[in-house]
């Protein structure tokens, strides 16, 4: 076992806003103007119902004639009260810089998604994670897999086009509504002045393709293909058990409105390796296209604590990750871990490869573990795509 004091499972990443009335609520609720006593079935508190109404009222002003507007708002609040997510009900969740474009039939981004996004660009841009980015030949190359709304990828690629840095992204995705979803929040976003029109050396595109088929993701590894930088990934990582059970793992609203392709692995993926849980079988995968695209830098989120565990053990057996530095981060990796918060943990399984000692792995930030972070150490990096300097 590795030493690390697992939280509960309750503490899940699919979280939106609580679904319980508080029982004060519930005795005050004559009082209450009606629009809000819709809202408190899914709102914790008065307060947030409060800031939800202003949000939906905003929403109907700016999208309904003013003779329509309150009935509209009125509905709309019934609709939120009845655990439709805020997200689809508005349209649109900030994300970064970025405003994206949220549907049903995709995942809706979560601030903890954002969170290490920001920090990995940080990481980028300030700290050379990949190498001097002005002795980068060509294009800092990156892919991101199960990408969803292309949040992570269009955020990655608005940060480094700002600072006139040539840019290759992709975006990666078996289902059509998701990818159709990408291409809008592109376009929308060029739209809104997010992000400026591709220029030329800078590109983002997203395509097609299912992880588990090789001659799908061959294109992005063929002999004499690009060298890639980052390599992101948010898949699926709930268990059928924790989907199927009320235990509330996972919030009624997010098994009710949120596409389960998006959140629970497929039966039909076969088993996961050993040390792995069914619903880990996408890191396994990942892990083996990463061996083929060889990125520098391999970022996958996981779900709870008890799975980071899992997966980081299964990494310091993986030959990707062979000499690589690896590390957990939080909630949010840029913010100071808490008194009780562990800041390291000695994964033991790796034992045997280390000479009787576990391997360390720092845990960065403060919350529930969000992220492994897989690193290339610069110093053993490839030169050949380097720009020789003057």
């Amino acid at each position: 076992m590795s030493h690390l004091m697992i939280r509960p499972a309750t503490s899940r990443l699919l979280r939106t806003l609580p679904l319980r009335r508080h029982s004060s609520l519930l005795r005050t609720n004559s009082s209450i103007p009606p629009n809000l006593a819709l809202l408190l079935p899914t709102c914790k508190d008065l307060e947030s119902a409060r800031n939800e109404l202003r949000w939906l009222r905003e929403h109907v002003e700016k999208t309904t004639s003013p003779a329509k507007a309150p009935a509209v708002v009125t509905e709309l609040c019934r609709q939120r009260g009845q655990g439709v997510p805020l997200q689809y009900i508005l349209g649109t969740q900030p994300f970064g810089s970025l405003e994206i474009l949220c549907r049903p039939n995709v995942l809706i981004p979560r601030a903890a998604t954002e969170s290490y996004t920001n920090h990995l660009l940080d990481l980028i841009i300030s700290h050379n994670v990949i190498g001097p980015l002005d002795e980068i030949k060509e294009s800092v190359n990156v892919i991101d897999v199960c990408t969803g709304t292309g949040c992570i990828p269009l955020q990655v690629f608005a940060s480094l086009q700002r600072r006139n840095i040539m840019v290759d992204v992709k975006g990666v995705d078996v289902s059509p509504h998701a990818l159709e979803l990408a291409k809008d929040n592109l376009d929308h976003n060029v739209k809104q002045g997010n992000i400026a029109s591709p220029r030329e050396g800078q590109s983002i595109g997203f395509h097609k393709a299912d992880v588990f088929r090789d001659d799908e993701m061959d294109i992005f590894s063929k002999p004499g293909q690009k060298t890639w930088h980052i390599m992101t990934s948010n898949p699926p990582y709930i268990s059928e058990e924790v989907w199927s059970e009320d235990t509330g793992d996972v919030e009624l609203s997010v098994r009710q409105h949120e596409p389960r392709l998006a959140l629970v692995p497929e039966r039909n993926l076969g088993d996961a390796p050993e040390g792995l849980e069914r619903h880990d079988i996408f890191y396994s995968r990942l892990l083996d296209i990463a061996m083929e695209l060889n990125p520098r830098i391999l970022l996958l989120e996981i779900g709870d604590d008890a799975q980071a565990l899992r997966v980081a053990e299964y990494c310091t057996r993986h030959p990707f990750c062979k000499s690589r530095i690896i590390e957990l981060w939080r909630d949010c990796p840029d913010i100071k871990p808490d008194a009780n918060e562990q800041t390291e943990i000695i994964l033991e399984s790796s034992d045997k490869d280390q000479g009787g000692f576990g391997r360390k792995v720092p845990i960065k930030g403060s919350g529930q573990l969000r992220a492994i972070y897989v690193q290339q150490p610069i110093e053993s990096m490839d030169m050949g795509d380097r720009k020789i300097a003057c």
